[in-house]
């Protein structure tokens, strides 16, 4: 049989991402505490009852939202990991550089990550997506640093480099410099 496609699944896709696309920016702008359904409809210039329709409650919003903007941070680094694993000496530097980009061109998704962490505090549905995204950051690290215990101190080190230069506007190069050398220092030692 032969069915003809009439386009609905992939228009209901894109205008998915767009609402997403408008939740991160409304939390990246305005903060998590200020991400409604209205909101994200102005920013998407939308109707409320497209944005309700594809997220009945708030807090699938706000989760899809953190899950959305954490996925693209992620998946990028995750990338950029495994198009250099012959050269696991290359860490340091391939993690200072995309702290860069973090602050850079991804500023909107990191900025909306960080505010949903700090969201989390207030409310428990967000946890077990940050503990994903850490859990994820950990594993890329694991092989340079010898454990996952370790390595989610570094995420997390790392983590509060990126926020500490988002909330003071310290220099690219200092950020740069220092998780180069934060994530150098944390090398598994070589066993002898």
């Amino acid at each position: 049989m032969n069915e003809k496609k009439d386009g609905r699944l992939e228009r209901g896709k894109a205008r998915r991402e767009l609402l997403l696309d408008a939740a991160v920016t409304v939390i990246a702008n305005s903060g998590a505490g200020l991400l409604t359904h209205r909101a994200v409809a102005a920013q998407a210039e939308v109707s409320l009852a497209s944005v309700t329709y594809h997220f009945p409650g708030i807090a699938e919003l706000r989760q899809a939202a953190f899950d959305h903007a954490g996925s693209r941070i992620g998946l990028a680094f995750r990338a950029l990991i495994e198009a250099n694993l012959e050269t696991p000496s290359s860490l340091p530097e391939l993690a200072g550089n995309y702290a860069l980009t973090l602050v850079g061109e991804s500023r909107q998704d990191t900025v909306a990550v960080f505010a949903m962490i700090l969201a989390s505090s207030h409310d428990e549905s967000l946890r077990p997506v940050i503990r994903e995204l850490d859990g994820h950051l950990a594993d890329l690290l694991q092989t340079y640093v010898g454990d996952h215990s370790t390595a989610l101190i570094l995420s997390s080190s790392i983590q509060g480099l990126i926020l500490t230069h988002l909330a003071t506007g310290t220099g690219s190069d200092e950020l740069r410099a220092a998780v180069t050398t934060l994530v150098r220092r944390f090398a598994s030692q070589p066993e002898y």
